[in-house]
């Protein structure tokens, strides 16, 4: 885009802008998977930066992405489905409530709920008959109509329309805990304005036309610790240019978590290295999350478990995408040429 700041080679912003050493820069060179956790302004947000050598095809990782219910399929994804255009409720039909999460329903209360929700929500809670022998199924029914509410109600009005969560004695707007990942830091890889624009303005705002972008949603119940939690996730998948040869960047920006996350960003960046030869390919996720663990007096004890836990969560999931995108592209080249 005229007027933009190219983006510096990996090595040159991997060096200024996260310290890597060149012991550092070596592991990645041989396929080492790389992990910082980069300091926040804000005690309550928690960030992972990790990258890793991907040798597959921009296309081919990009295609695995659409297919997101098979590409994030792991031991903490209990359940997931993709949203229809437009959603339905059918889409819903995979999601279980576990019993935990509906006994504590039964005592949810505005100020006083263990699931994030919405004081309309948990107002309209109270119509559920809890003394039927049903009252399970009336609560995933519940549940589901409010998750499809939710998208239909972001797909219109964007993150304006994520609502107030009043579960708490504090009610805290999720579009202003949304709009303060979505500000720019020094460790997102690739995140030109126009890209950052477009996700704030959503769906109103279009970047440039010779940006390639997509858009879909998807729900899943995740193992986080404790309890599991479900979401809600808007994914953009966006390219700043028309050539199949484009860097790719993809934001999966949480719009609603039962559990733990007040907010949620990830950016996943698929870049080459035009430099080297011959030319290599990196795969960069960042993610950048405010939980309600931050919150009082055993905060900074927490944010230390929460850290390991997120180093090791990031290098998990990069070795698991890893190691599956390489083993399926060596089979779909296999395969090409027994054909």
């Amino acid at each position: 885009m005229i007027g933009e700041t190219p983006q510096p080679e990996p090595h040159t912003f991997l060096r200024n802008k996260l310290a890597f050493s060149a012991a550092d820069l070596t592991q990645l060179e041989t396929g080492r998977i790389i992990v910082k956790l980069p300091k926040t302004s804000e005690t309550r947000e928690v960030a992972a930066f990790a990258i890793t050598r991907l040798d597959v095809p921009g296309e081919f990782f990009i295609d695995r992405v659409r297919d997101i219910v098979k590409f994030k399929t792991g031991d903490n994804v209990l359940q997931i489905g993709k949203f229809s255009n437009p959603p339905r409720i059918e889409d819903l039909a995979g999601l279980t409530l576990d019993q935990p999460d509906i006994e504590a329903l039964r005592r949810c209360r505005v100020k006083s709920c263990e699931l994030k929700m919405s004081a309309a929500f948990i107002e309209r809670l109270q119509a559920i008959d809890w003394s039927r022998p049903d009252h399970d199924k009336q609560v995933t029914v519940f549940v589901r109509a409010m998750l499809l509410e939710h998208v239909r109600t972001y797909l219109k009005s964007g993150n304006v329309g994520l609502g107030t969560y009043e579960d708490k004695s504090h009610a805290l707007g999720i579009a202003e805990e949304v709009s303060a990942l979505l500000k720019p830091a020094s460790y997102m890889y690739g995140y030109l304005p126009e890209f950052q624009r477009y996700l704030e303005g959503y769906p109103l705002s279009r970047p440039g036309s010779s940006a390639r972008y997509e858009d879909f949603l998807y729900w899943s119940k995740e193992d986080f610790g404790l309890k599991p939690v479900i979401s809600l996730t808007h994914v953009t998948i966006y390219r700043p240019s028309a050539d199949r040869e484009s860097d790719a960047i993809i934001a999966s920006k949480g719009i609603y978590a039962s559990h733990y996350f007040e907010a949620s960003l990830g950016l996943t960046a698929f870049i080459k290295s035009r430099m080297s030869q011959p030319s290599r390919s990196y795969l960069i996720y960042v993610n950048r999350s405010r939980t309600d663990a931050l919150r009082g007096l055993f905060a900074g004890f927490k944010r230390s478990m929460i850290g390991g836990r997120l180093r090791a969560g990031a290098e998990k999931n990069m070795e698991m995408i890893k190691q599956k995108l390489e083993a399926q592209h060596e089979k779909t080249m296999s395969d090409s040429i027994t054909k």
